[in-house]
């Protein structure tokens, strides 16, 4: 009797055992798992325009919102004028991006009273639809073809600068 529920015990003790040690090598991390490639994918706010004057713009003077997803982007920007009239765009497109180089090709833009006076659906002329990127300090920057505009992608969101005119402030919301 007492041998076996010796034997009954250390089998439930070998059990035991073997159980935490297959859940410990189960739990533990892959060391050699690949790392997933940089994106700039998700959707991003616009929260503020700082004019070069000094000027700072917030909704709902200036209201935007751009989604990039799985090199498919929709960029929808309304900004109030000094005059009071509405400037405009409505664009989409189609992207590829890698640490080193972005492309983008607009498939479709209205733009209102934006680049000039009135309502047109020509995009910018472009001759080379790549640029190149600069990682630098765990941010992206580059400048999108034909745009004229030299934009930061960081994790919280990203800036995107006109020259002399003004730098936009987006944040990341998804």
């Amino acid at each position: 009797m007492k041998t076996r529920f010796f034997a009954s015990h250390v089998a439930s003790g070998l059990i035991f055992l073997t159980a935490l040690t297959q859940s410990a090598v189960r739990s533990e991390p892959a060391t050699s798992a690949p790392s997933s490639p940089p994106s700039i994918d998700g959707t991003y706010e616009l929260t503020e325009r700082m004019m070069a004057n000094g000027t700072v713009l917030r909704p709902p003077s200036i209201v935007a919102l751009y989604t990039m997803a799985d090199g498919r982007f929709n960029l929808n920007l309304f900004v109030k004028n000094g005059d009071g009239t509405i400037a405009s765009e409505s664009t989409v497109g189609r992207y590829t991006f890698s640490m080193d180089k972005y492309c983008e090709w607009i498939v479709y833009t209205i733009r209102n009273n934006l680049d000039k006076p009135g309502v047109t659906n020509e995009g910018p002329a472009v001759t080379d639809h790549c640029t190149s990127v600069i990682s630098k300090d765990g941010r992206f920057n580059f400048s999108p073809p034909g745009e004229g505009v030299q934009v930061s992608f960081g994790a919280e969101g990203f800036t995107a600068k006109i020259g002399g005119e003004f730098v936009d402030h987006w944040k990341k919301i998804r």
